[in-house]
């Protein structure tokens, strides 16, 4: 009888293992694909005559200033998502893009033609935002701000912060008029 209580009680346990290891997981033990991640910035161009005209910008490239590999490469494009750097949290943050039109014309010899460069500077504050046990952390960007840096020809006419907030990709935080 002994034995027969014995085994009544290690049942008993280990159904209560059982079901208290059940009861611990999260159902995100796997971050789905469709959950929002670290947001990119999105510029959109528009027309400096007609501020609601969205202008293409012809054979494209941008770099980030000081990482001489593309994000974008010989596009024309309307718009673009441009990834922002975490150097330090809860501090302003810089990063800097080269933004090129016209870029075949670097290279050909028609003197009325040449490409054109201009560098524009995003400040912001970036946050870490608790996700889900599965997925991390994701980072969002507050306190957005944009300037585009004076040369001797700049195409970009007008810079205008839409969204001083980067935490979603659902809309522009940048228009770009040239």
């Amino acid at each position: 009888m002994k034995q027969n209580t014995f085994n009544k009680y290690i049942k008993i346990l280990f159904s209560l293992a059982v079901i208290a290891g059940l009861w611990s997981c999260e159902r995100d033990d796997i971050c789905a694909s469709t959950t929002p991640t670290t947001p990119h910035l999105i510029v959109r161009f528009y027309n400096i005559n007609n501020r609601s005209e969205l202008k293409t910008v012809r054979r494209m490239n941008v770099t980030a200033e000081d990482n001489p590999n593309y994000i974008l490469n010989d596009k024309t494009v309307d718009s673009l998502v441009l990834p922002l750097r975490v150097d330090a949290l809860d501090n302003v943050n810089t990063s800097r893009f080269v933004l090129t039109r016209d870029q075949d014309y670097a290279t050909d010899s028609i003197p009325t033609t040449a490409a054109n460069a201009d560098i524009i500077e995003i400040n912001y504050t970036p946050e870490l935002i608790y996700v889900s046990r599965a997925c991390g952390y994701k980072s969002i960007f507050n306190n957005l701000s944009a300037i585009r840096e004076t040369d001797a020809i700049n195409w970009i006419i007008d810079i205008e912060v839409i969204n001083t907030t980067i935490n979603n990709e659902d809309a522009a935080h940048i228009n770009i008029y040239h």
